[in-house]
């Protein structure tokens, strides 16, 4: 069977199950209308590639497919329910014929916004409509052609619906709730194509501006009602005037272009479908204060006197104030008539902002700005809704998340990369700090489906960078908005006084207890080799320098991040992982060490050779032990690699619990952790020299490989190593937590190799012991 007979064997079955369903909808054809906006994503993505014969047939072949589902199948619903869109549409589907197949990406890219706009109008207008006869099984299947709620988990409009259809619910009362709601989307949505046009004009994305534009321009013919009833009809007619610029032959370009459309976000600020209720509108300030704050701290890491240092986070900086922009509109009804002063203000600000930006002007500046911004929000609003954080970060997340399934959809790769990397800054640190300490597991599965996922179920990174398949990338989004949903749940729940004593305890254990046994370890077996603690040679100043120099380092670097300078997301990782793959490489010298004395034979001409050598500072030969660097190096970097996180960990658990709970946990959590490690200097006294030195040598073989695995994973999660998940390791949190064991083939071969070199340092040293005993045996 040939591929085109193939596709029209689909074809054919998809349409005997959209005329079922259709028929089970009351003939509202909603299926029809999502398989014609698939069918007009898969031309539109293939018209970023290069035609040949094939791919222009498959086109061609889905072209008849577009057209077959407008005019067969929809159009004669629409044009029952809601006639004064029959036009509009019609020409929209033939501009996109057309446009495609003269392989015209932008202006297929326009057609095809103006068809799926004009198809939301029609069916909001009808489902409006068929309320009002009563029809409400009707109205059903027309409200399942609609641009949802992006953080919407189960809206207003689906809940009223629902009602209405069981019969505890007006269909009047129900027709308010669900136009509310839906041109409340509209109008978000609208500010949106306003905000990214102005973005894919200045990045030169000629594509993206086309359907940007066209998608504006068609969700503005949806709203023109609402803006005339809400902004009066003269300040409707300037709007329109100027979206009409945007789409006649005369619409301006460049600077021109940009120009209009800052008209057109000015001209849109006041306008609200409604009026918010005190939820909303509590929400929108909160994002709004993090976004405004956000700014200054992504433009300082992108840009450096007067040039862009960090392109992504230049980026952000942009990205951000256009989202305060967009949130700014959304409140600006509700803040023009609080405070008619602030509202004059924050849009002059968010306008300087713009500028700053553009010409890549002061930090100072922008961050004064922000400053102002947030005061005037804070005054406005009260200084709880203006400070923002992680609970503003989760509400937005479904959002982006959706934004990168419209990218990835549309074949634009390269956006939806943007939009994952812009997604992760929000989780890690914000959201990561405080599930960490409170849902660890939940934590850690997050963070890999921003990246590689796992074998079964690929993550965003991987997906998007394999340009994977549309509905991989929809059950990863899925996935995730579904992960956002628990973690908000979990940390909306203030911990009760046990719940922070245990996790308290849980932080101090979980990221203390490896630095305190490689500490343990390391001191054992210098006394046992006869190692003094004092004096030249001595091993207690550079431990005790290595301990002291991290900790204060750990607590420098957390108040230099918070006041000073700002660390990104993938710094951070980048910091960590480095840190940790610094500290196995020590480690394994000091195991090869250790391993080493197991297996040297007469203990007691070693320990006075150590302690003779001690009194002068001098290396013995064969049993020469780690220097003072060596000692300061390890001990400095198993408690830094730990210790910023740490504190990063308490701060966030102190957000959720009272303070009395946490400290005594941490003081029950560092006994134990000092307890266990002079447990272990205690079998020093009590176990055979070389008895001691094979427990401590194993031992720490066993974490060294641990800080390789979670260093190799700093080096993906910061984006410099590559990720592939494998099938035949268990993917378990409690591996990964304890024991720095991911399910990916990166980390688990630097591991192996790591393992190796120890088995083989171990089983050198047998076999020389084995070979040196008859000669040992002769001599006495």
């Amino acid at each position: 069977m040939t591929a085109h007979a193939v596709r029209t064997l689909l074809f054919t079955l998809a349409a005997l199950f959209s005329t079922l369903g259709a028929a089970a909808g009351a003939d509202v054809p909603w299926q029809d209308a999502e398989a014609l906006r698939g069918e007009s994503a898969q031309i539109q993505r293939r018209l970023f590639r290069a035609p040949d014969a094939a791919l222009r047939e498959d086109v061609a072949a889905r072209l008849e497919e577009v057209r077959r589902l407008w005019f067969t199948r929809l159009r004669p619903a629409y044009e029952e329910a809601a006639p004064s869109r029959m036009r509009p549409l019609d020409e929209a589907v033939d501009a996109f014929a057309g446009a495609a197949g003269r392989w015209d990406p932008s202006a297929t890219a326009s057609a095809r916004a103006r068809i799926w706009t004009g198809l939301v109008d029609g069916a909001f207008r009808a489902a409006l409509a068929r309320l009002d006869e009563g029809k409400t099984q009707e109205a059903a299947g027309w409200l399942n052609i609609r641009e949802y709620a992006r953080t919407s988990r189960d809206t207003a409009a689906s809940i009223a619906m629902r009602e209405v259809l069981a019969g505890r619910m007006a269909p009047g009362d129900a027709r308010s709730v669900i136009e509310t709601e839906l041109l409340g989307v509209y109008a978000g949505e609208l500010r949106k194509a306003v905000a990214e046009a102005r973005g894919h004009l200045a990045a030169g994305y000629g594509v993206q501006l086309a359907g940007a534009l066209a998608r504006a321009g068609g969700l503005h013919a949806l709203l023109s009602e609402s803006l005339a009833a809400r902004l009066g009809t003269q300040e409707a007619n300037r709007i329109a005037e100027a979206f009409a610029r945007l789409d006649g032959p005369d619409r301006p370009q460049g600077a021109g272009l940009d120009a209009l459309l800052v008209r057109i976000e000015t001209l849109l600020a006041t306008y609200a479908p409604a009026s918010l209720t005190p939820k909303e509108r509590d929400r929108r300030v909160r994002l709004l204060a993090r976004f405004v704050a956000l700014v200054p701290v992504e433009y300082g890491k992108g840009v450096r006197d007067g040039e862009i240092a960090i392109p992504f986070e230049y980026f952000e900086a942009g990205l951000f104030r256009d989202r305060a922009q967009m949130l700014f509109g959304d409140l600006g009804y509700d803040l023009a008539a609080r405070a008619p002063q602030s509202f004059d203000r924050l849009a002059a600000i968010l306008k300087d902002m713009q500028a700053l930006i553009a010409r890549k002007g002061d930090r100072a500046q922008v961050d004064r700005l922000a400053e102002e911004a947030g005061t005037l929000l804070a005054e406005t609003y009260g200084a709880d809704l203006s400070k923002g954080g992680d609970g503003a970060a989760l509400s937005l997340l479904p959002d982006i998340l959706d934004e990168i399934l419209l990218a990835g959809g549309a074949g634009d790769w390269q956006e939806a990369e943007l939009k994952r990397l812009e997604a992760y800054a929000l989780f890690d640190p914000d959201v990561e700090q405080r599930l960490m300490p409170r849902a660890p597991a939940l934590a850690l599965k997050m963070e890999a489906d921003f990246w590689e996922g796992s074998a079964e179920s690929p993550g965003l990174g991987r997906i998007v960078a394999a340009r994977g398949a549309e509905e991989a990338l929809k059950l990863a989004v899925t996935r995730m908005k579904a992960a956002t949903q628990e973690a908000a749940r979990i940390l909306d729940v203030r911990l009760s006084g046990l719940g922070a004593f245990l996790q308290s305890l849980a932080i101090l254990l979980r990221e203390g207890l490896e630095a305190v046994l490689v500490l343990a370890c390391m001191i054992g077996a210098l006394k046992a080799s006869g190692v003094p603690a004092r004096g030249p040679g001595g091993w207690r100043w550079p431990v005790a320098g290595g301990v002291t120099a991290a900790l204060a380092g750990s607590f420098a670097l957390w108040f230099a991040v918070g006041r000073l300078f700002a660390l990104s997301t993938l710094q951070r990782e980048l910091l960590e992982g480095l840190s940790a793959l610094a500290a196995a490489a020590v480690l394994l010298y000091v195991t090869h060490w250790i391993f080493r004395k197991s297996y040297v034979g007469d203990w007691i001409v070693q320990i006075r050779r150590k302690a003779a050598a001690a009194a002068t500072g001098r290396k013995t030969g064969s049993g020469g032990y780690p220097g003072w660097l060596t000692l300061f190096s390890l001990s400095f970097l198993v408690v830094f690699r730990e210790g910023f996180e740490t504190v990063l960990f308490y701060e966030a658990l102190l957000i959720d619990a009272p303070a009395a709970p946490v400290l005594a946990g941490l003081a029950v959590g560092g006994g134990l952790a000092v307890a266990i490690g002079y447990l272990i200097l205690g079998l020093e006294a009590k176990l055979p020299v070389a008895a001691f030195f094979r427990l401590t040598g194993g031992l720490l073989a066993v974490l060294c490989v641990m800080l390789v695995g979670s260093g190799i994973r700093g080096l993906q999660t910061s984006a410099l190593v590559s990720a592939t998940p494998v099938a035949w390791f268990p993917d378990r949190p409690w591996l990964q937590i304890y024991f720095g064991l991911y399910p990916v083939y990166e980390a688990l071969l630097a591991q192996a190799v790591v393992a190796g070199l120890l088995a083989v340092s171990l089983l050198g040293f047998v076999l020389r012991r084995q070979a040196a005993l008859p000669a040992r045996s002769g001599g006495s």
